[in-house]
């Protein structure tokens, strides 16, 4: 299912555990119920105009904002809505 683990974050806020695969171009969002989701990378999803290139790093803050780093010094924020 995925190719590498490039970075892992868990939010406490709202009790989900985040897997990034650079590889794979998604991010996995696991709740503590054992419910998953997919997130994916490319372009064409979550309002993304191009695809993620490497993306290594990834954190959130306690707005819910979720951010991605790739490479080369690239940051991604992705806000929360009401229906996600």
């Amino acid at each position: 299912f995925l190719k590498d683990i490039s970075g892992l974050h868990y939010d406490r806020n709202n009790g989900l555990l985040y897997v990034l695969s650079h590889e794979s171009d998604v991010v996995v969002v696991s709740d503590l119920d054992g419910g998953r989701k997919v997130m994916s990378l490319r372009r064409g999803h979550y309002g993304l105009r191009r695809d993620i290139p490497q993306a290594e790093g990834i954190a959130s803050d306690d707005r819910d904002t979720l951010w991605i780093v790739s490479e080369p010094n690239l940051f991604y924020r992705f806000t929360r809505t009401a229906s996600s």
